[in-house]
Formats: C-alpha cells, sequence, structure tokens
C-alpha cells in the first residue's frame, strides 16, 4: 500500500508538473497575440522566435511599463532606438552585447552604462541588444541576426556568470515521454554541489555552482548552447566573426565573472575589459563589505548593478575607447 502509495503521488506530479508546463507555453502563445499595455510581466512582452539560436526576443515598439521602468522597444525589439542601416559615411559604432545587466533591469534607460556611454562620447552612435536572459550563445547569434547589418567597428559583449546557464524560454515538450519532469524537478532542489557535481572546466573559480550549466540536463537541441564549453565557442566566433566583418571586440566583466570566462576570451585574442576592480574601488570607498543588499545594487533582494555602477561602468568605458 506504501509503495502504491508514492508511485500514484509520484504520477500526480508528474502530471501536474506537465500540466503546468502545456500552460506556461499557451499563456505565452497567447501573450504575442495581444498588445500589451501598462503594467507587464516579462512573459506578456516576449516572443518566441523560430531561430532556435536566439529562442525569443522581446516583441517590437513596445510601450508599456516593466519592472517599475518605463520600457520602450525598438523595430526589433530591443530597448533602443531605431538605426539607420547602412550606417552613415563616418560614423562610428559600438554595439553593445548581453543579458538583463545591459538591458538595465529596474533601471531607467538613461541610467544604463551604455546610455552613459552614449553622453560621455557623442562621437560614438552606442546600440543596446541586451535581453534578459540571455547566454553567450544566444548573444552571438543576436550579433549575426541583428546586429551585423548596422556595420559596427566595436562589438563588446557583457561577460556574466550566467553566460553558460540555459536560457529562459526552453522547456521540454509536456508530451515528451522519454523524459521526467518529477525528476528533474527534484535534482533542481538538491545541492548540485553534494549530488552531482559537474565536472570542472579549466580555469573555473571556486564558488557557487549553477545547475543549468550542465548541457545534459537540456533538450537535447539545446545542449551546444549551454556550458562552459559553449561559452568558449562563443568567444571563438566573436572573434571570427570581428575578422571577417571588420570590427574589433572586447569583453567587458562587468560587475563581475565566475567561470573561465576571462581565459577563453583571452585565448580568442579578445581584450577582456574587467571591471571588478573599479567595483573593489568603489566598496572601499563606501565602506561596504558586502556587495549584496548594499547601496550599489538595485536593491537588498536583488543583486543587478545599480545606477552608480551604471555611471562608473560607463566612465570605464568611455576611457577604454578613447585609448583604443
Amino acid at each position: 500500500m506504501v509503495a502504491f502509495g508514492l508511485l500514484l503521488g509520484a504520477l500526480l506530479l508528474e502530471v501536474g508538473l506537465r500540466m503546468r508546463t502545456a500552460f506556461d507555453n499557451h499563456r505565452v502563445q497567447v501573450a504575442q497575440t495581444q498588445k500589451p499595455t501598462g503594467a507587464v510581466q516579462m512573459g506578456e512582452i516576449v516572443r518566441f522566435i523560430p531561430n532556435r539560436r536566439l529562442v525569443y526576443g522581446f516583441r517590437p515598439e513596445l510601450d508599456v511599463s516593466f519592472q517599475g521602468q518605463p520600457l520602450r522597444t525598438n523595430r526589433e525589439g530591443f530597448r533602443d532606438l531605431d538605426h539607420q542601416i547602412p550606417k552613415p559615411l563616418g560614423k562610428r559604432r559600438v554595439l553593445f552585447l548581453g543579458d538583463s545587466i545591459l538591458f538595465g533591469w529596474c533601471l531607467p534607460v538613461e541610467s544604463r552604462y551604455s546610455d552613459v556611454l552614449a553622453r560621455l562620447r557623442p562621437d560614438w552612435e552606442v546600440l543596446n541588444m541586451g535581453l534578459p536572459g540571455y547566454n553567450a550563445a544566444q548573444e552571438i547569434e543576436c550579433l549575426r541576426v541583428y546586429g551585423l547589418p548596422y556595420q559596427p567597428d566595436l562589438v563588446v559583449i557583457n561577460v556574466v556568470g550566467n553566460d553558460a546557464q540555459m536560457p529562459n524560454f526552453i522547456q521540454r515538450s509536456p508530451t515528451d515521454p522519454g523524459y521526467s519532469f518529477l525528476l528533474d524537478w527534484f535534482r533542481g532542489r538538491l545541492s548540485r554541489e553534494t549530488l552531482l557535481p559537474p565536472q570542472m572546466q579549466p580555469g573555473w573559480v571556486p564558488g557557487k555552482v549553477f545547475l543549468d550549466d550542465d548541457p545534459t540536463r537540456v533538450p537535447e537541441a539545446y545542449r551546444e548552447m549551454v556550458g562552459w564549453e559553449a561559452v568558449r565557442r562563443a568567444y571563438r566566433e566573436l572573434a571570427e566573426l570581428g575578422r571577417v566583418h571588420h570590427f574589433q571586440t572586447a569583453c567587458l566583466a562587468f560587475p563581475g565573472t565566475i567561470g573561465p570566462a576571462e581565459i577563453y576570451c583571452r585565448e580568442a585574442a579578445i581584450p577582456y575589459w574587467d571591471f571588478q576592480p573599479v567595483t573593489d574601488r568603489i566598496m572601499k570607498e563606501r565602506n561596504i563589505q558586502d556587495f549584496s543588499g548594499s547601496s550599489l545594487a538595485i536593491s537588498p533582494t536583488d543583486g543587478h548593478p545599480g545606477a552608480l555602477l551604471n555611471q562608473a561602468c560607463g566612465e570605464f568605458l568611455a576611457e577604454k575607447i578613447a585609448r583604443r
């Protein structure tokens, strides 16, 4: 009776998790047919993209409120202005690739480091192609699909610790018979470090291990996009695109990184712009011992860098560009 009860409970949980996945997919699909207004959540403004390496993007020409801030997107779905194609004669462009930090999570658009840079260096046109949740593989595909037509002179990729993780909005089909949603849910709530420690990649810095860095837990069609080897390939692709399309490249570590990102950037012969010393200096000046919950973060519960660090990063970038 006990065994039967456990099996029945497991079966009901499996069915429930599959139904939740089906509902999530349906909710996003329905949202794409409606015009969002007012305050919205992320599921209401994303759109699925047939390109497997992009997965999703924001809907174009939005005018809503997101995370307490106005959100307007351009014709391609980025939180940016529309820019001219082809590039005007004599114009120099720097294009930024990244995720929620570049996007300006919970920040007004003018406080983002890309916009700070644009004010400090008006002789450069700044393009921001940040999308929350994007990993390194998605960012390079974003450059291929959207960025290259703008003929950038410099492409800067914002390196963060979750660049190796599984992208948002990737879910297995709820009708997949060869996969247990319950087992995945169960594994996801146990300590990865004590349950199934992943193989450490060369240059791995000890610290928090992210469960979704493991390609074996990702649907097969997306495995090449996940893990630190995927990040390594992305940086090599960025370097090769720079050579073919005649633009310079740089990796920006803002606000700091984990894992072997720096090793892989330098391996691809991409300059590595490390903002961590600036963060350390600001923390020392303000007598801040722990970044989390400090005045440098968005809030005590949100570790995204706030306006002060974004301002400092914009100044940091203006100096780097001036030197180049």
